[in-house]
């Protein structure tokens, strides 16, 4: 019978997340030319474009989530384009370099929600909505390693 001791280290991440869009080019620019994601994958394989993104700064272990990009084809895809966390946040983006990610948005005239562009200034970070070229909510929020999910939290009442 396995043993059920939980090992001591864990592999387990979630690896890939498909971002349903109209046009591949404008979420890869978007998440690579703004963010600052890391083009990993671009290519044909059976006939469809496979375009994959990952975090910047990545180091070994670090839990890792990386972002396909994939052209909505039938009904079921393109009523997902946008709105794939209904009203609720899509993503949460966590930087390094808060000031630079910051000015970045700005000057690339990303939509900020409800015209914020002022950051919310919490105690240990700062942290603005924004859309992603397809009108996924995306936070974008100061390093937190201190305080992994709070933001989130706030965002969705609890």
């Amino acid at each position: 019978m396995p043993s059920r001791s939980a090992p001591l280290i864990r592999s387990d991440t979630l690896s890939l997340v498909t971002v349903m869009c109209d046009n591949v080019p404008q979420a890869a620019q978007f998440y690579v030319g703004i963010l600052g994601f890391n083009l990993k994958c671009d290519e044909v394989i059976n006939g469809e474009r496979l375009v994959v993104a990952t975090p910047p700064n990545l180091v070994e272990f670090t839990p890792c989530a990386s972002l396909r990009f994939r052209e909505a084809k039938t009904q079921k895809d393109k009523a997902a384009v946008g709105n794939q966390a209904g009203d609720a946040v899509f993503l949460q983006v966590e930087c390094d370099d808060w000031d630079t990610l910051y000015d970045r948005l700005k000057t690339m005239g990303v939509q900020f929600v409800g015209g914020k562009k002022d950051p919310r200034e919490e105690k240990q970070y700062r942290v603005v909505t924004v859309f992603d070229p397809m009108g996924n909510k995306v936070n974008i929020i100061e390093r937190t390693t201190t305080t992994l999910g709070k933001v989130f939290m706030m965002d969705v009442g609890h």
